[in-house]
């Protein structure tokens, strides 16, 4: 797999293997795509050839999800812990201010919304329409997330 994605990585950069070159903007959004569809697909070993290439964890695309939201949407639990082991966000909004848990809440990911909760952020905090994922698990019927933000509170 490592020599699929090196193969990648020079082919769209341009590159030599001898002599790597910068990843040219064009290339760099290429190489996002590919990127995004492994935490799409819960490709956990693709997510670390980025990572140890060092690519962006927290990169987002147009619509403001980074790869653990898409992974977390998607209901990917390996690729979740993987990219929260490596020091990925969970914190982070997209563009509609809606978080990783909110997408878990959404999605009635409950393994997954348990993991987040342990992140250390504001589960009050509330997007850009005034929601909170308390009022997603309410709204969704996700009682046992309600349980847990109740108790994450008292």
């Amino acid at each position: 797999m490592r020599y699929v994605f090196l193969t990648i990585l020079f082919v769209v950069s341009g590159a030599s293997a001898q002599e790597p070159a910068a990843v040219s903007d064009s290339a760099f959004a290429e190489l996002s795509q590919y990127y995004f569809a492994a935490a799409r697909v819960g490709d956990a070993e693709v997510l670390r050839e980025f990572s140890q290439a060092g690519f962006p964890l927290d990169l987002k695309n147009s619509k403001g999800y980074t790869a653990l939201m898409i992974a977390t949407y998607n209901g990917n639990g390996a690729a979740v812990d993987y990219l929260l082991q490596r020091g990925a966000d969970a914190c982070l909004e997209d563009r509609r201010g809606n978080t990783a848990l909110m997408a878990a809440i959404f999605r009635g990911e409950f393994a997954i919304a348990r993991t987040l909760l342990e992140q250390d952020c504001d589960t009050a905090q509330t997007n850009k329409a005034g929601h909170s994922a308390a009022d997603f698990a309410k709204v969704f019927g996700r009682e046992r997330v309600v349980q847990l933000l109740e108790l994450q509170h008292n």
